[in-house]
Protein backbone atom coordinates (compact mmCIF):
# COMPACT_ATOMS: atom_id res chain seq x y z
CA UNK A 1 0.00 0.00 0.00
CA UNK A 2 2.72 2.70 0.80
CA UNK A 3 4.53 1.66 -2.47
CA UNK A 4 1.31 2.48 -4.76
CA UNK A 5 0.43 5.55 -2.70
CA UNK A 6 4.48 7.14 -2.98
CA UNK A 7 4.14 5.82 -6.50
CA UNK A 8 0.41 7.58 -7.41
CA UNK A 9 2.24 10.76 -5.43
CA UNK A 10 4.84 10.84 -7.46
CA UNK A 11 3.14 10.85 -10.69
CA UNK A 12 1.18 13.68 -9.41
CA UNK A 13 4.28 15.98 -8.39
CA UNK A 14 5.71 15.03 -11.92
CA UNK A 15 2.31 16.25 -14.16
CA UNK A 16 2.12 19.33 -11.51
CA UNK A 17 5.71 20.29 -12.22
CA UNK A 18 5.44 20.01 -15.70
CA UNK A 19 2.62 21.83 -15.86
CA UNK A 20 3.37 24.48 -13.70
CA UNK A 21 6.72 24.87 -16.14
CA UNK A 22 9.57 23.69 -13.87
CA UNK A 23 12.98 23.36 -15.18
CA UNK A 24 13.83 19.41 -16.06
CA UNK A 25 15.84 18.98 -13.27
CA UNK A 26 13.28 19.82 -11.01
CA UNK A 27 10.47 18.25 -13.05
CA UNK A 28 13.35 14.92 -12.22
CA UNK A 29 13.84 15.40 -8.61
CA UNK A 30 10.33 16.70 -7.30
CA UNK A 31 8.72 13.19 -7.58
CA UNK A 32 11.71 11.45 -6.29
CA UNK A 33 11.38 13.29 -2.84
CA UNK A 34 7.33 13.16 -2.97
CA UNK A 35 7.48 9.19 -2.87
CA UNK A 36 10.45 9.01 -0.63
CA UNK A 37 8.15 11.37 1.58
CA UNK A 38 4.64 10.06 0.72
CA UNK A 39 6.01 6.14 1.12
CA UNK A 40 7.73 6.37 4.40
CA UNK A 41 4.23 8.31 6.11
CA UNK A 42 1.95 5.84 4.94
CA UNK A 43 4.64 3.28 6.40
CA UNK A 44 4.50 5.02 9.31
CA UNK A 45 0.66 5.09 9.97
CA UNK A 46 0.55 1.25 8.87
CA UNK A 47 2.78 0.58 11.84
CA UNK A 48 0.98 2.54 14.21
CA UNK A 49 -2.13 1.04 13.13
CA UNK A 50 -0.93 -2.62 13.27
CA UNK A 51 -1.78 -3.10 9.45
CA UNK A 52 2.30 -4.45 9.17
Amino acid sequence: MAILSGTVGALIALLLTRHLGATALIAIGSPGVTFLGVTGTVKHIEEKLGLL
